[in-house]
């Protein structure tokens, strides 16, 4: 397969699979280089795919299962980060701890500050890694209610810690 046959075979679920990628994500950087990787591993096996990988069912399980094994790559790193801070501390592994204490708790304090509904689903979401279908089931809010209020409850959180940081860092 050639590049006109890759882009026209993959290119008309561009969209579908850019609003894949964002939800999975969170933000359109990555979502942009979740995207990006997708494609990537696509071209690189674009003789041995199946029929079925045209089709769009195929394409999101495939974006999904590379989210899930870039995410395992991610938690790889975070616990070997985990073993490095377990070492004897010097003086600035003490300080990044103590700032991101310190980050935490105002995150916490943030999260207190929302509506008890908003709070309750972003603690489920965030803290205590439960899918949409969980959160549904729990508060009987439909998965596009609670995507919406995911979203908003995260731009909501970021825009008043960078907020706060601003005021760490002058």
């Amino acid at each position: 397969m050639d590049a006109r046959e890759f882009k026209q075979r993959f290119m008309p679920h561009h969209r579908l699979l850019y609003r894949v990628a964002y939800h999975l994500t969170g933000n359109a950087q990555d979502a942009e280089d979740l995207l990006q990787d997708m494609y990537l591993k696509l071209w690189q096996k674009r003789d041995d795919l199946p029929d079925e990988a045209m089709k769009d069912a195929y394409l999101v399980t495939m974006m999904r299962n590379l989210f899930i094994d870039q995410r395992r790559l991610k938690h790889v790193d975070a616990s070997a980060e985990l073993k490095e801070e377990l070492s004897p501390p010097d003086e600035r592994s003490l300080d990044r701890q103590i700032d991101t204490r310190d980050e935490a708790a105002q995150m916490e304090g943030l999260i207190r500050q929302l509506s008890e509904r908003d709070a309750k689903i972003i603690q489920m979401h965030l803290m205590e890694d439960r899918s949409y279908e969980e959160i549904e089931r729990d508060t009987g809010l439909s998965q596009g209610n609670i995507r919406i209020i995911v979203m908003r409850t995260k731009k909501k959180l970021k825009k008043q810690f960078q907020k706060i940081t601003k005021t760490w860092t002058n």
